[in-house]
């Protein structure tokens, strides 16, 4: 048997929580597909990726710099790699979505790339192959 197992925003919120799911998923050989959410709040008074991302969009929208609170999506995006020791190249991601931020991006787009980073760092930290949802689905940006 083959199980599906999916992780949300606060079992994803930072690097220990990323131990404790690994942990989980390799407990049992049969959870072989993880599918996760975005980075959820890391404490009561925390922010959850999605968050973040749907108003930098507002920002956007309104001609208010985003830069801000794009900053805390990076800043613990990279806290989450760095404690995990891995070396995927965020920066560049980072950049891509920068870019295409400025180019209209639709809100849902850009939201869904909380989804994507954590998903990049999990299939790392797991080692297992990374499979983008837009590869399967896809649309044009």
């Amino acid at each position: 048997m083959i199980k599906v197992v999916k992780f949300g925003g606060s079992s994803l919120s930072e690097a220990a929580q990323f131990k404790k799911v690994k942990q989980i998923i390799v407990s049992d050989p049969a959870r072989r597909y993880v599918v996760v959410s975005a980075a959820g709040k890391r404490r009561k008074d925390d922010n959850k990726i999605t968050d973040l991302l749907y108003l930098c969009h507002a920002h956007i929208q309104y001609s208010v710099s985003y830069e801000s609170v794009f900053g805390m999506v990076e800043e613990r995006y990279r806290e989450i790699r760095d404690e995990l020791g891995l070396s995927f190249d965020i920066e560049s991601e980072f950049a891509e979505i920068r870019r295409n931020m400025v180019k209209g991006m639709p809100a849902d787009y850009l939201v869904s790339r909380g989804e994507y980073l954590t998903a990049r760092l999990m299939a790392e930290y797991l080692g297992y192959r990374f499979i983008d949802a837009k590869d399967i689905y896809p649309l044009s940006v």
